[in-house]
């Protein structure tokens, strides 16, 4: 049984269709890499996946339990499911360490001492202990990005969400961000990312899943799908970004 899986899920706004029944399972410690050009689901995909947006047709299931439609516990779901925006969204009253600290605090009734800790030593895997009693503003937008990745494992879930995690950096900063995501691949961590990083995500998917018109219209490993695409559409793509010199 596979970690996560997406059963004919639709979503709508309105009379605009993102998600047109979209099938995909995601197994554990898995990294699954979501490409396709902008507006064909992506982020959709991964809010649905956390609930921040709710399907109007089909059924998501997380280890096996339901958690789309009614009766679902949101705060427990959102325990197993950590995301991460391209903002970072990082609360600007507080220090990094209060910052990445609160979920547990609040949300999990961690010890105070137990969750500044477990902080540090997440702050220090990624090269931030110094900056613990520093407030965002004082931080680069690269060392933002990775405290909003370290607050969503904080929480220790069994997933985690990437939506263009590096569209908002500077592209010196980009490689940051994406070296702690390395890390955690390398670790185990199942991982769904929506990029535009596509050497990014040649190196690190185990599964690539090219999106248009909100299915998956071609899926494979990364060998596959840039090396020897089969749809026309996906040919179509990969040759659009190796002319923009992105591949």
């Amino acid at each position: 049984m596979a970690l996560v899986e997406i059963d004919k899920a639709y979503k709508h706004y309105g009379s605009v269709s993102v998600l047109n029944g979209l099938s995909l399972n995601i197994e554990e410690h898995q990294v699954v890499c979501l490409i396709g050009p902008s507006g064909c689901g992506k982020s959709t995909l991964l809010r649905c996946i956390n609930r921040l947006e709710t399907i109007q047709k089909g059924e998501i299931r997380l280890h096996g339990d339901r958690i789309t439609g009614p009766g679902v516990d949101l705060d427990v779901l959102r325990r197993e499911i950590g995301i991460v925006f391209q903002g970072y969204n990082l609360f600007p009253h507080m220090s990094v360490i209060e910052n990445i600290t609160l979920g547990p605090l609040k949300v999990l009734g961690m010890d105070r001492s137990e969750a500044r800790d477990k902080g540090m030593a997440l702050l220090s895997r990624i090269g931030l202990a110094h900056k613990a009693d520093e407030f965002p503003d004082r931080l680069s937008g690269g060392q933002q990005q990775r405290v909003a990745i370290v607050r969503a494992l904080m929480m220790d879930p069994a997933l985690l969400l990437l939506d263009e995690i590096t569209s908002a950096l500077d592209p010196e900063l980009v490689s940051e961000v994406l070296d702690i995501v390395r890390d955690l691949a390398a670790k185990g961590m199942t991982m769904v990312l929506a990029t535009h990083e596509m050497g990014f995500a040649r190196e690190v998917a185990d599964k690539v899943c090219f999106l248009q018109e909100g299915v998956v219209y071609e899926e494979g490993p990364p060998s596959q799908i840039f090396g020897n695409p089969q749809g026309e559409r996906t040919k179509a793509f990969l040759k659009r970004i190796i002319d923009a010199g992105r591949l």
